[in-house]
C-alpha cells in the first residue's frame, strides 16, 4: 500500500515538474529573438535603434577600446558612426544560453560591417560579438555589455 502511494505521489510531482516546465517561457530563445530585433532596430532606426537596447548602465566595447558606459555616452559615440550613409552594421545571433535563469543570459554570433574608408572605397568587416543581456525590474531584458571583435582587417568590397 506505502509502495503504490509513493508511486502515486511521485507521478503527481512528475507530472506537475513537467507541466511546470512547459509553462516557463524559454528564456534562451527570448534573448535569441531579442537580439534579432535588436538587429532589426539598428539596421532601421540608426543610433536610436542601438541605444534603446541597453541598460542605463549598459557597456560596449570592441576590439581594442576601453569600455564605453552609459546611453548618452554610448549614443555620443555611435552617433557619428552611424551617420556615414556608406555605414552598414548587421549581425545574428547563434547561440544563446541563461547564466542565472530569469536574471542574466548572453547572445554570441556574427557580425558584418560595411563602410567607406578615407580613400573612399567600401569596406567589409567581419567578427564574432557576444552580448550580455540582464532583466531588468520593469520584466524587460537589456543589454549590459556588448562587446566584439574582428575576424582580421577588412576587405575591399568590388
Amino acid at each position: 500500500m506505502l509502495s503504490s502511494l509513493l508511486r502515486f505521489s511521485y507521478g503527481i510531482l512528475l507530472m506537475s515538474a513537467i507541466t511546470f516546465a512547459q509553462n516557463i517561457p524559454d528564456e534562451a530563445s527570448l534573448l535569441m529573438q531579442l537580439d534579432r530585433d535588436f538587429d532589426k532596430a539598428t539596421a532601421e532606426k540608426g543610433v536610436d535603434g542601438w541605444v534603446m537596447y541597453f541598460a542605463r548602465n549598459g557597456s560596449m566595447m570592441g576590439d581594442t577600446s576601453q569600455p564605453t558606459t552609459g546611453i548618452a555616452a554610448i549614443r555620443a559615440e555611435m552617433e557619428p558612426v552611424f551617420k556615414d550613409s556608406s555605414f552598414s552594421l548587421r549581425w545574428h545571433p547563434t547561440k544563446g544560453e541563461m547564466m542565472i535563469p530569469g536574471v542574466i543570459g548572453y547572445t554570441v554570433g556574427r557580425w558584418e560591417r560595411i563602410r567607406k574608408n578615407k580613400e573612399g572605397k567600401l569596406m567589409k568587416s567581419t567578427g564574432t560579438y557576444s552580448t550580455t543581456w540582464k532583466k531588468q525590474p520593469d520584466g524587460s531584458w537589456k543589454i549590459v555589455l556588448d562587446s566584439g571583435s574582428s575576424d582580421g582587417l577588412p576587405v575591399e568590397i568590388k
